[in-house]
């Protein structure tokens, strides 16, 4: 089973030619197609691209055609990170089939 857990992407920064939406300097970076949320929860992109230097980086988001004329400079975006719920029960179902097939 899966988890949403929800970060704050940043304050949109400004729009590229493409019709990207650009957030400098998160405090942690997403990963690529993460799925971001505005303030209002709703769905409005995905995690497009990282580039820029390494200590200030950008992050670019793909924004929903429905959303492009709706967000602006003054909107923070979020993103929902996935994480897997049951991970440790998992580890010890593997340690119990690795050491029954050692036992043969």
């Amino acid at each position: 089973m899966e988890r949403e857990k929800i970060k704050r992407l940043g304050k949109i920064s400004f729009f590229s030619d493409l019709g990207l939406a650009i957030v400098k300097n998160p405090p942690k970076l997403p990963s690529l197609k993460s799925n971001v949320v505005n303030e209002k929860m709703e769905h409005v992109g995905i995690v497009y691209d990282i580039f820029g230097p390494v200590k200030t980086p950008y992050i670019s988001v793909k924004i929903k055609n429905q959303y492009k004329e709706l967000l602006t400079t003054e909107d923070v975006l979020y993103v929902l990170d996935k994480q897997d719920r049951d991970v440790r029960q998992q580890k010890k179902r593997y340690d119990k089939k690795k050491n029954s097939s050692n036992k043969r």
